[in-house]
């Protein structure tokens, strides 16, 4: 059955009644269909109740906070947290629904890695260090800001591939999962390096990432930020750059094309009105932006995720 079916199936039936826990037979059939299943998802939806299913979980979150809980682990989200669960482990997520919470959703059927080991010796040691170990449920990571917009840029590959259904698309996919985990395998040993600041410097440019969030619709400049925090220019520069591992510039782009990809997604706005509302002056820069950080258009970025409606996704990938 396609996905599409399956999850049409789940979005009509009855969910009043649910168990404390279930098993989710919907992701289940999705990654029986085939073995990758990968989507953004920016609703502010909660899961209603643990759940389960046979594939691993990885969830990594783009904006917002909460907490994700597996089986007796509890784990803080936030901008770049990154956590992977086990096949059949009991997990949920709660994000604060006070704030915006974006995040993408990748389960991959276990059989499908341990073929990947089988076939490539060399990747089974860095694919297996970056899964929960056999009496731990789940992993959890802190990426830094250029850690997080790569990690984005592969996994939007890979959503794209899944559902468009290109010739030669299984073999795109295989390639870009083991894109995903030879990245993370490279950030363990940067995470030293780019996470050095103190923590009253994290905290200070974690506020002015949740500042440029809220107002990267704004014409915002170093000029602001420096006056809001009190800060010299070249400390702000600095302190942001070491701890995110990306500049402010670099950073304020992700955010307006992440925004930009929203407006895309879930609304019928002029692409002229997209770029406008997410803060790009000029409609060429925005689409010369927009491709080279996505792959694609804005208008062919549109028609490619209209074709599955936010409204009848399945439970699991609506957190």
């Amino acid at each position: 059955m396609e996905s599409e079916e399956l999850i049409k199936k789940y979005d009509g039936q009855d969910k009043s009644h649910m168990p404390e826990f279930v098993v989710d037979e919907f992701t289940n059939a999705i990654l029986s269909d085939f073995p990758v299943h990968c989507s953004y998802r920016t609703t502010s939806l909660e899961q209603p109740t643990f759940h389960s299913h046979n594939g691993f979980e990885l969830y990594l979150c783009v904006q917002g906070n909460g907490n994700f809980i597996a089986s007796e682990q509890i784990h803080a989200l936030g901008m770049g947290t990154f956590t992977v669960v086990s096949p059949m482990a009991l997990h949920l997520s709660r994000p604060d629904r006070s704030v915006p919470f974006h995040r993408y959703i990748l389960a991959v059927q276990r059989s499908y890695l341990e073929n990947l080991y089988v076939e490539d010796r060399a990747s089974s040691f860095i694919i297996r260090q970056w899964l929960p170990e056999p009496d731990n449920d789940s992993i959890h990571f802190q990426l830094n800001g250029r850690q997080l917009l790569n990690l984005q840029d592969t996994l939007a590959q890979l959503e794209r591939e899944i559902n468009k259904k290109q010739p030669c698309y299984p073999l795109i996919v295989k390639s870009l999962i083991l894109q995903l985990f030879a990245q993370l395998g490279r950030y363990q040993f940067e995470t030293g390096e780019d996470q050095r600041g103190s923590y009253e410097q994290k905290r200070l440019v974690e506020n002015i990432l949740c500042y440029i969030m809220e107002h990267h619709h704004e014409p915002l400049s170093a000029e602001t930020l420096c006056g809001q925090f009190h800060l010299s220019r070249s400390y702000l520069f600095r302190i942001f750059k070491q701890n995110t591992g990306v500049s402010i510039n670099e950073s304020l782009i992700t955010i307006r094309i992440n925004k930009a990809k929203d407006f895309l997604q879930g609304t019928e706005l002029p692409i002229t009105e997209v770029a406008a509302t997410v803060g790009f002056q000029d409609l060429s820069h925005f689409c010369h932006t927009f491709k080279r950080l996505s792959g694609m258009t804005p208008s062919r970025y549109r028609s490619a995720h209209m074709l599955i409606s936010p409204s009848i996704l399945p439970l699991s990938s609506t957190i």
